[in-house]
C-alpha cells in the first residue's frame, strides 16, 4: 500500500451527507411510473468521503535533477491510460480543462528546473540584445561617415531610425539563429501511464457511480515515476489507486472518494471472470 495515498486518503477526506435522486435507468426515467417518482422530488441520503482536491498540491525532489514534481496523477477512467504534461519557462500544459482534478498537479513548481536547464540560452539571449545594439550603433556610425548630400534636415530622423532598426534587427536575427542552433530553448516533458486492471468490486462501484457523477478518476502515486528523457529511469512499484467521483453542477466540482483498492494482474483476472468453476 502507498504512504502517501493513505496519508493522502486519511488527511484531504472528510464524511459528508450527500443527497440525490433515485439511480434510475434511462429507461426507467422514461416510463409513467418512472416520471411518476421523479415528479415527487425523493431524494436518497448518501454517506460519502469528500475528497479535497488541495491535497493533490505535494511535491518531491528528484534526487539527480532536482526538478521538483507532483508527488501524484490523475487517469480519467474514461480516458486515455498515459497522461502527457509539457512544462516550458512561461507555460504548464496538461490538456486539463480548469476546474478539472487534473488541473491541481502542481507542475508549475518544475519551471524552475526548466529555467536551470535554459540558463545558457538567457545569456545567450542577453548577448544578443547588446549585439543587436551594437550593430544598430555601427549602422548609424556608418550612415554619418558615408557622403549623403540629398538627405534633408527633415528627413534625417527618420533615416536615423530606419538605418538603427534595420541594423539591430538583422544582428538579432543572425544571433538568434546561432543561439537556436548551439543552445536551442528546453522543455519538460513528462509522461504518467496507468497499466492495470480493476478489481471486481471496484469495477462494479464504478458502474454504479458512472450513472450519478460526472467524471471518475484514478488519483496514483506517482513518487519517482514520471518519465521523461531528462530524468533516470522509473522505479516500478505496486500500486493502489484512489477512486475519485466528480459531481458537476454549473462552474461548481466536488470530489468524492468512493474506493482505495490494489490493482488485479491479468492472469488473476482471467481466473476469477472466466475460469469455468
Amino acid at each position: 500500500m502507498s504512504e502517501k495515498l493513505t496519508l493522502l486518503r486519511h488527511n484531504y477526506c472528510r464524511s459528508v451527507e450527500v443527497d440525490g435522486p433515485p439511480d434510475f435507468f434511462p429507461l426507467e426515467r422514461e416510463s409513467a411510473q418512472g416520471k411518476a417518482v421523479l415528479e415527487k422530488n425523493p431524494t436518497r441520503v448518501q454517506q460519502l468521503q469528500r475528497f479535497n482536491p488541495h491535497g493533490l498540491l505535494q511535491t518531491y525532489r528528484d534526487e539527480q535533477t532536482g526538478a521538483e514534481l507532483p508527488v501524484f496523477v490523475v487517469f480519467n477512467l474514461e480516458g486515455s491510460n498515459r497522461l502527457n504534461a509539457e512544462v516550458t519557462m512561461t507555460s504548464v500544459s496538461t490538456g486539463a480543462e480548469p476546474g478539472e482534478l487534473a488541473s491541481f498537479l502542481p507542475l508549475e513548481r518544475a519551471q524552475t528546473f526548466v529555467r536551470n536547464i535554459n540558463a545558457a540560452r538567457m545569456r545567450g539571449e542577453r548577448f544578443a540584445l547588446w549585439a543587436s545594439a551594437i550593430a544598430g550603433v555601427a549602422g548609424l556610425l556608418a550612415f554619418f561617415l558615408s557622403h549623403n548630400p540629398g538627405v534633408t534636415p527633415t528627413a534625417l530622423p527618420f533615416l536615423v531610425i530606419g538605418v538603427w532598426s534595420l541594423s539591430a534587427f538583422l544582428a538579432y536575427l543572425v544571433a538568434e539563429f546561432l543561439l537556436n542552433r548551439i543552445y536551442p530553448w528546453k522543455k519538460l516533458i513528462l509522461s504518467a501511464e496507468f497499466d492495470g486492471i480493476l478489481p471486481a468490486s471496484t469495477r462494479e462501484i464504478a458502474v454504479t457511480a458512472k450513472r450519478r457523477f460526472s467524471n471518475l478518476y484514478l488519483i496514483v502515486d506517482q513518487q519517482k515515476r514520471w518519465q521523461s528523457t531528462l530524468l533516470r529511469d522509473p522505479v516500478p512499484r505496486a500500486l493502489d489507486p484512489l477512486l475519485i467521483g466528480e459531481l458537476k453542477k454549473g462552474s461548481r466540482r466536488r470530489f468524492f472518494l468512493l474506493d482505495q483498492f490494489d490493482l488485479t494482474a491479468a492472469e488473476q483476472y482471467l481466473a476469477d471472470e472466466f475460469a469455468t468453476k
